[in-house]
């Protein structure tokens, strides 16, 4: 009778042990650092503005620079809000060519584009509360990011880090150090900001596992995210 009741303890006792240990499995972050380079297939099939101006930045002399210049311009300049306001401070295009000219790719070539009436970009999006000012600041970002991107000078202050979040969960990224940022990225998308070089602590919630890194940015990067069990 005594070594019944024994075998049933060891029983009980076995299956509870493994199904604590089971609980107690908690997933990590994988991450993957690599410094940023643009495939012309990324140049040719993105309408992000960073992607063709960035494959542009690292192909100097490239045999369809003038392609990738007018699509940069066309996609820069394309206004798909039927809620453009003229109060909304314009980034216009003669500023976009400015700055994409303002570079050594341009060196014996000229930009042209098709002479249509000038359409002023305006990212308010539908339903928004705070159009005029989410449409600033996002022209504001891009004129940034573009003149970031065409700075040739060797002493330029300013990175960006780009994220790729690869999980299921919305990411609020915070960047600390002499100064701070905060980056939502969304789920299975990517999201970046320019920042000062220096060090940085960034922190986030990757799904239920905690990241926590500290990076020396010293020149463009993009940090890749996930989760792993």
């Amino acid at each position: 009778m005594k070594n019944i009741f024994l075998i049933i303890f060891l029983l009980i006792f076995s299956l509870g042990f493994s199904q604590k240990k089971k609980k107690s499995k908690t997933k990590v972050v994988a991450e993957k650092e690599t410094v940023i380079i643009y495939t012309e297939t990324e140049a040719e099939t993105s309408n992000e503005p960073r992607i063709i101006a960035g494959f542009l930045k690292q192909n100097p002399g490239h045999a369809r620079t003038d392609f990738f210049k007018k699509r940069l311009i066309t996609i820069i300049m394309a206004d798909n809000s039927p809620e453009a306001k003229p109060t909304i401070k314009p980034l216009s295009k003669d500023k976009i060519e400015k700055i994409v000219g303002n570079n050594e790719l341009n060196k014996g070539k000229d930009v042209t584009v098709n002479k249509s009436p000038e359409k002023n970009v305006n990212f308010a999006s539908v339903g928004s509360v705070s159009k005029k000012s989410e449409a600033s600041d996002k022209n504001k970002r891009t004129a940034a990011m573009l003149t970031h991107i065409f700075n040739d000078d060797p002493s330029d202050k300013e990175a960006y880090i780009n994220i790729k979040n690869r999980s299921n969960c919305r990411l609020i990224v915070k960047i600390s150090g002499k100064k701070y940022y905060n980056l939502d990225v969304p789920a299975k998308g990517q999201n970046f900001v320019l920042i000062d070089k220096g060090e940085y602590v960034l922190t986030t919630m990757v799904c239920d596992a905690k990241y926590s890194s500290l990076k020396k940015i010293t020149k463009d990067i993009e940090i890749q995210l996930d989760v792993s069990e």
